[in-house]
This record gives C-alpha cells, structure tokens and sequence, in this order.
C-alpha cells in the first residue's frame, strides 16, 4: 500500500489495523490508527521487537539541554507546576523538545519503574525509533491526546498511559510537547481525560509564558470572548509592530485565526481582526490603562480587549502617533559582539563590507563562542532585518527528520501527515535569514541537495507540483574541521565553497584579548548584578581559567555567581567549583597542544585521559582535538579503560 500521493481512507486503515494487531481488543481512532500504520509502513518497526531504549549519552543530554536552555528556563515552571499536582498520583511529568528527545522530568519518589521503562531526560520518543506512543505521535499529529495502554505501537510499552500536549512558539512553530504518564493504569482510556485537560492547560500556560517573554518590549493585545469562562490560559495573545501588523501570537490565537479568509494570521493588520487600528486602541484604552469592549470582524462575537505597552513607552490616550524609528533590536548588535578584540572588530568590518551583497557566510569556532549570537547580528545588520530569521541545527535533528525539516511537504504527500502540509526551513526563511548551525553534521546526501538548492535558487517540497523560488542569506556555522572532512570524503568540497563566501572565525575566550573588559560586560549585564563587584582572588580565577566551553560557559559561571553573591561582593566561594581547584590554570589553546596521543602514552595512558577530560569538563569535541584525534577514537580509548562520564556532568 502505497504511503505518497493519496491518503489512507477510514476502510483501509480499518482493515489494516485488524491484519496487523489481530490480538489486540482495540478501535483505534483515526490519528492513533494513522500512526500505527506509519510505524509499519514508513519506520519499518516491528511491534513485538525487544525492547532497546534509545537514550543520549550525558555529554549529548548536556549539549542538548544548551541548545534548548531558553524553552527549558521557561517551560520548567509548568512542569513543576503540573508536576506538584500529579507525581503523588503516579504519574511521571516530561518535557520534550520538537524530535521526541525529554528535556526535562519529573518522577514519584519509586523512580525505577519509570526510569526502566525510559520515562527520563535524554531520551527519544520520536514515532521513527520508538513507533505509536504519546510523546511521538502528538508531535506528528501536532495535537493532544493520551494513548493508553495497547494503543501503543510496542508491546514492551503496554504498561504506559500517556496524556500528551504539544506546544507551540509564538510563530505557530512546534517547539515539543508536555507529557503525564502513569504505569499500570488499569481502568479505561476514558480515566484519563482529567489528566489531559491538565496536561493541556500547562502546555498553554508555558506557550503564554515564552509568549510573554518573547514580546516583553512590544505592543501586545490579549483578545478573550465576552461569553467564555473558560480559564485565562486559552485567551487570545497577539503582539503587533508599530504599523499594526500581527508579528506573533499564542496558540488560541492561531486556532482561532490563522487561514481565517485563506490568510494567515501572521503580517495580517490588526484592523482585519478588530474594528480598529493601533492608533484607535490606544485611545479607546487610555494608552491600555483600561480594557474595552467591542465585535471581532471575523465572527461578530463580543469580546474584551486588553492592551500592554512596555515598560518606558509614553502611555498618554492622546499620544497616539507610532514613534518615528522602530525599536532598536533586542539582541546584541555586530559591534557589540566584536568587543575590543582586534581580530573580531576585523572580522565584523569585513561582514559589514559584505552585507546584502549575496554572499554566504560561514561563521567557525569552539563550542559556545556565540556563532549563533553573530548570525543574527548579520541578520539584523542586513537588508533583510525585517524579514524572518530560520535557524536548523543539524546536529540536534535525528537524521532521519532533516529532510521534511529543511524542505518540508506539501498537503496529502502521506499518510498521518499535517493536513495542512508543513513549510520547511528553507521555505519559511524566505526573504530572510538562514541559520544551519553546525553544519559539519548534515548527512551527505542532504549536502547534495542542498547543493543543488543553492545553485538553482528553488525547492521542490515532498508532494508539491512546482518549486519555489527562494530568496535566503545563507549563514552557516560549525566548530569542526571542514578543510578535514572534505579530505576524509565526509563533507562535500563543492557545498563548502557555497557556504564560505566569506569565513568568519571566533576566537575562544581564552584566546580574546578584551577578557577582562568582557567579564566586567557580561556581569554586569546579569540580573540581580547591579552593586556587585568581583574581589581580587574571584578576579583572577576567572581570569585566569581556560573556559574550554566559552562564552556560554562564562555566562553560566556568571549568573551562578551573581545568585550566590552576599554583601555585594563575589568571591571565590561563590564561582563554581571548577573555578575553585586551587592553582586553576589557564587551558592553553588547540594549537599549543600538538603532541599526539601515542607521545603521551605508555603507563600513563588513564593519568592523562581523565587529566585532560577534567579539564575540558568532559567535553569530548574538546578534549579530542586536543590530543588530535577523532572523537571515536577518544571513546573507544574510553571504553577500553573502563572511563565513564560522570552524571554530575549534566
């Protein structure tokens, strides 16, 4: 049966279902049935297949949280909350992201139940390697749902019940979903649905909370029908510019709005929604010092409309002319991060030359000098600062996921997909940015198509009849050796000399003459950090340490040290404990420690494998080059002499 071109109907999913789980004494409805049938069909899983769980190492967990540390800061929050409200009933609350990977969880204090049925942080729940279940298939289906018991694709998972909620970015994007599981749960599906509705209702308190976050600076309007009693998490949040145009928006909002007269809800004005402008609202609010009432245009309901200005905006009724100049970018600009280091200020004079000139960037350097951080100062430096910013990090996608990620498929390409079809990265940063972060992990045979894309100009999205122009800037990034993969045949040679029209290079911190000057930038930059000072031993020590995992690192120190900081003064028992081993040294850069592996050697081999993984905290990439090897190499030497990260490394 073919998985392209036409979708399943009721009678075939029906009969497929009967053939391939004759056993089970269950109806599945029409989404669980769509991905029992992509579990067969499209992931080639086997049902009744032992149970291996696929877990992330803890380097890879620790990595993995950085890369998602903002959802995480945010979301945690509703997930302590649900949490406090279902634990002691037997229920394990996780946080995942967008591909199925937990982030964060909360367990009963009888914890080996749920952890050996993979109910912990690092693990993958995508539909590809782990078939119907309640993290994956709510990702695929884009919606809440509990699959309860046998309803699972694996029968080692028959235990499980499940109450899922995905959740949404303020640009309609999926960023992953809130799950209450229970084990053991013997009573019907139907039990269930209070846990759902709770499941559900943090999920949108969380998409409120980033929301809120995201438009902290901006006007924003929160939108509730006059006859709705239901709870303030479903209203309605929209965030405009200064013309009136919708730029973000909650969930509610998108429900209620988005293809609403074949538009999407995104860059629509305000005044197509509600029978006034900005101008008007901010007069009908007394510069939002008072709600009001009105008719929305779409379906004539009555509904309240409230309207926050930020903080430090001239709120009077009577000034109602939108300012001259749009607001100054949130997110540090490119003089800003090129700082008093005389190579980057260079580097951001050469960027500024090459600007809307349509030429690519490739941005190197370690792990955490903020690759990212100067891709979307280019953005914003650009021409195309109004337009969107698309960033891929093709290293926290599973491979198999990166395709339909960055070319994305149109309506009907399969069965179980979005009905609405899905735009990819490519497509979505049309007539802005796009980011590829660490594009030395992109699978070759994406490189090639890639490849083609870039020179053509155009995408063929899965099921789509014709392609579609593009207009990107392409910014991409990596920390590896991309003049070595291509001679070790991983990388292809042709797609480099696309993507580096011109190479800009962060210097680690250890290597940044303006240290000093940053530390005292960065502090003070920190909440809370106003009024303190740094004692001369808590001065050297940062100093003087290597800071293998960089800017990103130092921030962390930082806002440790600010939380722990007593009488306004920071000291050495305030940093973190690496920073308090006396006699901490600077880590001396890559390039000073070009002995290989083999000299170090001999007796001593396990002395200097652990020396050196301390001292890059455990930071494989890191360590690796510094003996000037590959990273499978330093795990199989790992692995040989029984080294094994310790779980106080995330």
């Amino acid at each position: 049966m073919p998985l392209h071109a036409v979708e399943t109907n009721a009678s075939e999913l029906a009969a497929f279902v009967k053939d391939h789980f004759p056993e089970r004494s269950f109806r599945p409805d029409r989404v669980i049935a769509e991905s029992l049938y992509r579990s067969v069909n499209l992931h080639r899983l086997n049902p009744r297949a032992v149970n291996v769980k696929h877990i992330l190492t803890a380097e890879e967990i620790r990595q993995h949280q950085q890369q998602h540390q903002d959802y995480l800061a945010i979301a945690s929050q509703g997930v302590t909350g649900l949490a406090k409200r279902v634990v002691q009933a037997g229920f394990a609350v996780l946080l995942s992201d967008e591909h199925g990977i937990t982030l964060d969880s909360r367990l009963p204090n009888q914890r080996d139940p749920y952890t050996q049925s993979g109910l912990i942080v690092g693990a993958r729940w995508d539909e590809a390697v782990a078939g119907t279940n309640g993290i994956g298939t709510a990702l695929a289906a884009e919606q809440a749902m509990t699959i309860h018991r046998e309803e699972h694709f694996l029968t080692s998972n028959f235990r499980l019940s499940c109450s899922v909620a995905p959740i949404f970015d303020a640009q309609g994007l999926l960023r992953g979903c809130l799950n209450a599981t229970s084990l053991n749960s013997d009573g019907p599906k139907e039990a269930q649905y209070l846990t759902l509705q709770l499941v559900i209702m943090y999920a949108r308190m969380i998409e409120n909370s980033h929301f809120r976050q995201r438009y902290r600076d901006c006007l924003t309007l929160a939108i509730k029908p006059r006859d709705d009693i239901t709870d303030l998490a479903n209203e309605q949040l929209l965030a405009v510019d200064e013309s009136g145009r919708i730029i973000g928006a909650n969930r509610a909002a998108f429900v209620a709005y988005d293809q609403v007269q074949h538009q999407a809800l995104l860059g629509r004005r305000i005044d197509t929604l509600l029978p006034a402008s900005v101008d008007e609202l901010l007069s009908m609010t007394s510069g939002g010092a008072r709600g009001v009432q009105m008719r929305a245009l779409v379906d004539e309901a009555l509904v309240d409309v409230g309207l926050r200005i930020p903080v430090g905006r001239v709120r009077p009724a009577q000034v109602i002319t939108p300012p001259a100049k749009p607001a100054a970018p949130q997110h540090p600009q490119l003089d800003q991060l090129g700082g008093n280091d005389p190579l980057l200020q260079q580097g951001v004079r050469r960027i500024r030359k090459v600007l809307d000139k349509g030429i690519a960037v490739l941005i190197t350097g370690e792990t955490g000098t903020g690759k990212e951080a100067f891709a979307r100062a280019i953005h914003q430096a650009s021409a195309r600062r109004s337009g969107p910013f698309v960033a891929l990090n093709c290293a926290a996608i599973p491979e198999s996921l990166i395709e339909s990620e960055l070319f994305g498929y149109r309506s009907g390409s399969f069965t179980g997909a979005n009905k609405k079809g899905q735009k990819g990265k490519l497509e979505l940063a049309n007539g802005g940015t796009l980011f590829l972060d660490e594009i030395g992990d992109m699978p070759a045979h994406l490189q090639t198509r890639l490849l083609r894309v870039l020179a053509e100009r155009e995408i063929s999205p899965i099921g789509a009849e014709a392609p579609v122009a593009l207009d990107v800037q392409v910014v991409s990034a990596t920390h590896q050796d991309l003049a070595g993969m291509i001679s070790a045949k991983h990388f292809r040679e042709d797609l480099f000399y696309r993507l580096s029209g011109m190479t800009l290079h962060l210097p680690a911190l250890r290597e940044r003459s303006d240290r000093e000057e940053l530390i005292e930038q960065l502090l003070a930059a920190q909440p809370g950090a106003k009024g303190l000072r740094l004692d001369a031993e808590a001065r050297a020590r940062l100093l003087g340490y290597g800071w293998p995992g960089n800017i990103r690192q130092l921030l962390n120190s930082l806002r440790y040290a600010v939380a722990l900081a007593e009488d306004g003064v920071i000291d050495r028992e305030c940093l973190p404990a690496e920073l308090q081993v006396a006699g901490v040294a600077p880590v001396a850069p890559v390039a000073l420690l070009s002995n290989s592996l083999a000299e170090q050697l001999g007796g001593d081999e396990v002395r200097h494998l652990y020396a050196t993984l301390r001292q890059y905290q455990w930071n494989i990439t890191a360590a690796a080059q510094s003996f000037g090897i590959s990273r499978s190499t330093l795990y199989r030497k790992m692995k040989k002499h029984g080294i094994v990260q310790p779980n106080e490394v995330f």
